[in-house]
Parts: structure tokens; sequence; C-alpha cells
């Protein structure tokens, strides 16, 4: 129910948290984040995610991206919402504790760490019940403290634009006997929580979202046509890593002079695998989950690549209409569903016709450009020229980096900037400030820039290159990211 305008928190029944809805505290160790403090803002489609991961490197990249998608200044050494989020747990630790439960860990710390403070606290003890009357179930006993936290347009109107309401109390009842405490209509704290928790994605596009959750292995899905049950199952389990041990996966949504934005998957794969290789895969549109694409085919192997090492790439084009997707796609042998690579990505594919609000492709990785040939109908043959994608993401520090974005319906190309930043894992490893986009056109609305990143102050190792495009109408104020990963070594 969507509650807008003042909204009565004095509910008649109290309801307390039962064992199926509460968290479990304490955390046992690192496997149990999802149950602390810090995975509040965790969404209902993250925690699924959570659930399905297996190894510690898993749950690991995982926080990494949890925090990331939060960034509201990705590509700097400080993350303001990390910051924020930890700094409101230690106050909770002092400000709420109950015995030997930490404050943050209570139900008045978990208000304050996801609603932040109040404009106003009332605080009211229940009456002592009648010794002869017995007290139905939920009701004050008589030592318990009725908490109201009122939020209020003059004090916190942040968290009430958030929730598009214009007023709220959140009732807590403080049980000293039973050394805890509960929020009244714990449901409807839920569904607000888990409004608050997207609203906090600032960087939906920059860092792969969770899949869906698996269903339940009691009650299978049933096979749709293009996939045999055995490849879906691996499909819809495939992590969202760009790079592994086996391959590495990259996909690209960009677009030429005319016609609909097109999307390119690939995987580079090193020498020497079987020439009977499969590529499978199926796409969704979002938030419907509706399937409109699903195949397995025998793998097609490109040479519009410019790849560092020897090896083969595999790739696919997809036509999709305008709109959001998630999608799996897996490298398999033909005589078996077993994968030898596989990832999940989210697909962006913007709406060019002209007069619709401005878009921005993926960010292409490459050497350099180069001259495109007459009739040459490549995917990355973008203008006057072809820009082959480095399919391994890998460059050496003698070579050159070039990244490349294409820009439609900007409202004044001539505003358009660009900032560039770099990270290193978690650390911040450069940034340039913003600069003029420079941007070429290839058609009427449609344009391209390229810019050359320095390598040779950098480290070995790999790095995550974030630029932001703003101006132009590109956005709004926080422009748009974009994000491609590489590795650099000597």
């Amino acid at each position: 129910m969507r509650l807008v305008g003042r909204l009565a928190a004095t509910f008649s029944i109290l309801f307390v948290l039962g064992a199926a809805e509460r968290r479990q505290w304490p955390v046992r160790d690192s496997e149990d984040w999802a149950d602390s403090p810090e995975a509040y803002f965790l969404t209902s489609e993250e925690l699924a995610e959570w659930k399905t991961l297996e190894s510690r490197p898993q749950r690991d990249a995982f926080r990494e991206r949890y925090w990331l998608k939060r960034d509201p200044s990705p590509g700097t050494e400080r993350n303001e919402f990390r910051d924020t989020v930890l700094a409101r747990i230690q106050t909770a630790n002092k400000r709420f504790p109950i015995e030997t439960t930490p404050g943050s860990r209570t139900a008045r710390g978990f208000v304050f760490i996801v609603f932040g403070s109040p404009a106003r606290i009332f605080d009211s003890h229940a009456p002592p019940p009648s010794r002869f009357v017995p007290e139905p179930l939920g009701f004050p006993e008589g030592n318990e403290t009725v908490s109201i936290w009122r939020y209020d347009r003059e004090r916190t109107s942040k968290i009430l634009d958030v929730l598009n309401m214009a007023y709220l109390d959140i009732e807590v009842i403080v049980m000293p006997t039973r050394r805890t405490d509960a929020v009244q209509n714990p449901g409807l704290v839920n569904r607000l929580r888990e409004q608050i928790a997207r609203k906090t994605i600032v960087n939906p596009d920059l860092i792969p979202p969770a899949p869906p959750p698996v269903a339940d292995a009691a009650v299978p899905e049933p096979a749709r046509p293009g996939l045999d049950p055995a490849m879906r199952e691996v499909l819809e389990k495939a992590p969202f890593i760009g790079r592994s041990a086996e391959a590495v996966f990259g996909e690209a949504t960009l677009w030429r002079e005319t016609g609909p934005a097109e999307t390119v998957v690939w995987f580079f794969l090193p020498p020497g695998g079987n020439e009977k290789r499969r590529l499978s895969g199926f796409v969704r549109r979002q938030p419907s989950g509706e399937e409109v694409a699903a195949f397995s085919e025998p793998a097609a192997a490109w040479n519009a690549f410019s790849p560092a090492d020897p090896g083969e790439v595999i790739a696919r084009r997809l036509e999709l209409p305008p709109g959001e997707y998630e999608a799996a796609f897996a490298i398999g042998d033909a005589a078996s569903p077993r994968a030898h690579a596989s990832a999940g990505a989210k697909l962006v594919v913007p709406d060019l016709t002209p007069g619709s609000r401005p878009a921005v492709s993926s960010l292409l990785l490459t050497r350099g450009r180069g001259v495109r040939a007459t009739g040459e109908e490549s995917p990355f043959a973008i203008g006057n020229s072809v820009l082959p994608p480095r399919a391994d993401g890998t460059f050496s520090k003698a070579e050159a980096l070039w990244f490349h974005l294409e820009i439609a319906n900007p409202a004044d190309p001539s505003a358009v900037s660009l900032e560039v930043r770099l990270r290193r894992g978690i650390r911040d490893a450069g940034a340039e400030p913003p600069f003029p986009a420079r941007l070429e056109p290839i058609a009427a609305g449609r344009f391209v820039c390229s810019h050359q990143l320095n390598l040779a102050a950098l480290e070995p190792g790999d790095y995550r290159l974030y630029v932001i495009a703003r101006g132009g109408g590109i956005g709004g104020s926080g422009g748009m990211v974009r994000a491609a990963d590489f590795r650099l070594r000597d």
C-alpha cells in the first residue's frame, strides 16, 4: 500500500518480530555478512544472489560491488555512502545497545542506520498491568518504553523525498525484561527499507546487478526452446565477473550512422580449445523478467578484435529493442552441457530516435583507431574509423590505450565534457578533471569521441577505468558513468 501524507504509526496492536523475520545476531563469521548492519541496504535481488554464492572470493567480490554500486563518486578514494553507513553503525553501537547486544543490531539501531536521525523522538512508559488480568500477547508488560521516531518535512525532508511521503512515524517497543526491542508493523518498515535500498544504487549500469533467484530445485523450471535444462542451470548461476582463469568476457552496446543500437557479447579464450564449441545464452527484459531470447548454437569466431595474446574470440550480435535487460552467456562443448566459461551481464539498450533523451554508448578500449575499409560492416566500424576492442582487456606499458564513446541526441554537443577516474582494486589510481569531450559527428544527432589514457606512470595490475559524461543534457547533474576493466603488464 502506498502511503502519501501523514503515516499513522500508532497502531492498536504491537507486532513483535518473530524468529523467521528477525535477523540472527550475533554474526558468526564473514559468511554471514548479509545479516550484518553493513548489509541493511541490500535489495531483495542482491540478497537472493548472496545466498547462491559458494566461495569466499565470490562473497568478497559481492561486497565490493555492493559498495561500488552505491558510491556517489566512483573512481575516487572515498566512498561517501560507505563512510556514512559505517559512521551510523558506530553511533548506533554507542546509543542503542541492550545489555550485550550492540546498538547497531537492535531495532532502534536498525531504524537509525536505514532512516537516519529522526526529527523528534517521543518516549512514553507503559503503565503496569493489573496483576489479576492476563496480558494479551504482544501488548506492553508494564516496564516497557514506547518510542515514536518522527520524521517531518521541517527537519528530515531528504528521507521523506526518497519515500515520497509527507510524514512518517516509526514506533519501537523497548522491552528490558526480554532484553530486546521491536518495531511495530515490521512488514511496512521492511517495505520502506527496500525502497530506500533501491534508491541508494546510484550506478545501476556501472556495476552489474544481482541475477534473478534460482528456482527451487524441487520445482524445476520447464525447459524453453533453444536451451536444454542442464545448460539453463549453468546460465542461471553464471557469475557477474568479466575475467576468470578460463576466459575474458566482454560486452558493448553501440551504434553506427543509422539504425538502432546493437549489442555485441564476446568471450576471449586461450588457444588449444575444442573446435566444436557452442555459445549459449538467454536475455531477460527488466523489470518484468520476460525472456526475450534463448539460444544454443555453434560458436562463431570473429576477427574484428585485437587481443594482446594469442587466442580465439567467440562473439555474437544481439538485436534488442530499447530497454534494460539481464543476460547470461556460456561457452561449452558441442557434446556436453558443461561450460568452460560463463558470465552474466546487464545490458542497457538506448532509444536513439531523434528527439529522445541523450544516450551514451559502452566504453570501448583499443590500441587506437583504424581506417574503415569501404563497405566494412563490423559493429566496431563507426564513422570513418574502425575501433577493434582489445578482447582480452590486456595492455602493456609500451602500448597506447585509447577509450572511445558514442553519444546520441545531446542538447548541446559543444557543452559535453568528460571526467576520467582510475581505480586499482579499491584504491584510487589517478584522475583527470573534466575536459571537453570534443565530439565528432558521424550522422545527424550522433557523435563519437576518442581519448588516450597515459599508461607510463601506472604499475602493472588490474584496473577499472571510469569515464563520466556530463553536460549537453546528459544524465542530469550527475552525468552518465561508463566503465571498463583492463590488465596492465610490463
